[in-house]
């Protein structure tokens, strides 16, 4: 017959193994994580890029439109 001790014992081997597993199978998540979180980070940086692009072009041509009619206040006023 199989003592009280003996089998706690038992469980704490189980348990131990149980654990060992676990903790085994968190690094590999983890590990799978950082590799989606990598991804994630450079869909990000792409979508950013695609949207920074039009807002660069839309900001230097409104520059541009602002630069010119500072340009023609300046020639009125030398006219004037």
């Amino acid at each position: 017959m199989i003592s009280a001790s003996d089998l706690l014992l038992g469980m704490e081997f189980a348990i131990a193994i149980l654990v060992l597993i676990v903790l085994y199978h968190v690094i590999f998540i983890v590990w799978d994580l950082r590799k989606i979180l990598r991804r994630v980070e450079g869909i990000t940086q792409e979508l950013e890029d695609v949207l920074m692009k039009p807002l660069s072009m839309v900001d230097s041509i409104l520059q541009w439109v602002l630069d010119s009619i500072e340009h023609g206040k300046k020639k009125n006023e030398k006219k004037e």
